[in-house]
């Protein structure tokens, strides 16, 4: 079941609205056409386990992209710049000298357009060539449902021109609810990670960063990118969620862990950072497909 209602008016008059999808088993998923934004995800006891903003002015500045589709480029391209077919193509800066989720004219600014197929919600967005420099006019649609425990997202993108796509979802994850995430178990199935400085892909074993086996997360700091990861699972004090994609990697952020009260961690499965500079496999062309899934599936 699908409802909706207003959640606020952007400065130049144009309204926000939130949608409300329910699940067979009683959950509640709330996501704004602005950004695509996952607002908040209830348990059927009520608790809401992802960090969203009450209101639309605190999603306005951006800041941590909480909950919303990060596109057509996830993550840090080096830089900010890079080569299709010899051909030098710059970006928007926002993160020092690199591109940062595409810059301020990324999808999770964008008002998208929104319509209801019986239990499916389905967001479409256009961008024009040249939009924060991208090469390409294009075209994304998202499709999004709950069935019973699991919370799916689908992607599909083309472009009139060879171009970065490379789209993920932001949310932060509290899965008690409040306070910090450091009582929180972490596992993702990655023997190696990869270091944005060098371009270099690394063993996890015998690291900090081996979460083959679940482990706390602690006090600890990420935002380090898993590759070919199978799954992630985190796990609360009563709950357990599991992370699956068909994308190869896994950026893991616990963002500003140590200095809000109530903080979480996001698990953003993605091409590797910087991908468009090293393997491109990020790389769209025309008449090719973009055509990737996210899921979500909760254990109580």
């Amino acid at each position: 079941m699908i409802s909706a209602w207003t959640f606020g008016t952007l400065p130049e008059g144009r309204v926000v609205t939130a949608y409300q999808l329910t699940s067979e088993s009683g959950f509640r998923a709330v996501v704004l056409d602005y950004g695509v934004t996952l607002q908040a995800l209830y348990l059927p006891d009520g608790r809401n386990v992802t960090l969203g903003h009450d209101s639309l002015d605190a999603y306005l500045d951006g800041a941590g992209y909480r909950g919303a589709i990060i596109g057509p480029n996830a993550n840090r391209i080096v830089g900010a710049s890079f080569e299709i077919d010899g051909q030098h193509v710059e970006v928007s800066t926002n993160d020092g000298e690199n591109n940062l989720h595409s810059g301020d004219t990324g999808f999770h600014t964008q008002i998208w357009n929104a319509r209801i197929e019986e239990d499916v919600l389905i967001f479409s967005h256009t961008a024009q060539a040249g939009t924060g420099g991208f090469p390409g006019h294009l075209s994304v649609t998202l499709r999004i449902s709950f069935r019973n425990d699991t919370l799916r997202l689908e992607m599909r993108a083309e472009t009139n021109a060879p171009t970065p796509v490379n789209l993920t979802w932001h949310p932060y994850w509290n899965l008690n609810g409040r306070g910090r995430i450091d009582g929180h178990d972490l596992s993702v199935s990655a023997d190696n990670r990869s270091i944005l400085e060098t371009a270099q892909t690394v063993p996890v074993k015998e690291t900090r960063f081996d979460f083959r086996k679940a482990l706390p997360l602690g006090h600890v700091r990420l935002d380090d990118n898993f590759k070919d990861v199978k799954e992630a699972r985190l796990k609360g004090h009563s709950t357990e969620l599991n992370v699956t994609s068909s994308l190869p990697d896994m950026q893991v952020y616990t963002g500003d862990a140590l200095s809000v009260p109530r903080s979480g961690v996001a698990l953003e499965p993605q091409f590797q950072p910087n991908d468009i500079n090293l393997d491109q496999r990020s790389l769209l062309r025309p008449g090719e497909v973009y055509d990737h899934w996210i899921a979500y599936r909760f254990d109580i």
